[in-house]
């Protein structure tokens, strides 16, 4: 199954960390959402979206790109890594990929490290080699669909 990743990843590069670790077991071409192309999605089978969670929201950059698109008729998954290692969003966006014609065939999560505003950092090592190991095992599994 030819694969592609595309993925936004700002400030600590925690989506990029989880991208490369699902990219890897899949053997999966990985890019991030400025670098690709629209028509070198026909190419592929299955394609993923990640972002970081901003400001509650995935990333802008791939919502464009998303709503640029007339139709993704294919099988995608998506991923997201956020201060609170869970995404209310991840429903929204998941609409807007039906509405485009797309199959959500999985969805992933973990908690990434952040500085709000410069402060404090939280969720300082995420995502840690739990996090990595997981997003390893979601990849195996949609391999396995």
């Amino acid at each position: 199954m030819k694969t592609l990743i595309i993925y936004k990843s700002v400030h600590k590069m925690n989506t990029e960390k989880i991208a490369k670790a699902m990219a890897q077991v899949m053997n999966a071409d990985l890019t991030k959402v400025e670098n690709v192309h629209p028509e070198e999605l026909a190419k592929y089978d299955l394609i993923g979206f990640g972002s970081g969670i901003y400001a509650s929201k995935f990333h802008k950059k791939i919502y464009r790109f998303i709503e640029k698109q007339p139709s993704i008729s294919k099988d995608v998954f998506i991923f997201c890594t956020s201060g609170s290692g869970k995404s209310e969003e991840k429903h929204l966006f998941k609409e807007k990929l039906l509405e485009k014609g797309c199959k959500v065939i999985g969805e992933f999560s973990c908690s990434g490290e952040f500085s709000p505003f410069g402060f404090h950092i939280d969720k300082k090592g995420s995502p840690d080699e739990d996090d990595m190991e997981n997003a390893r095992e979601f990849a195996k599994g949609l391999l396995n669909l």
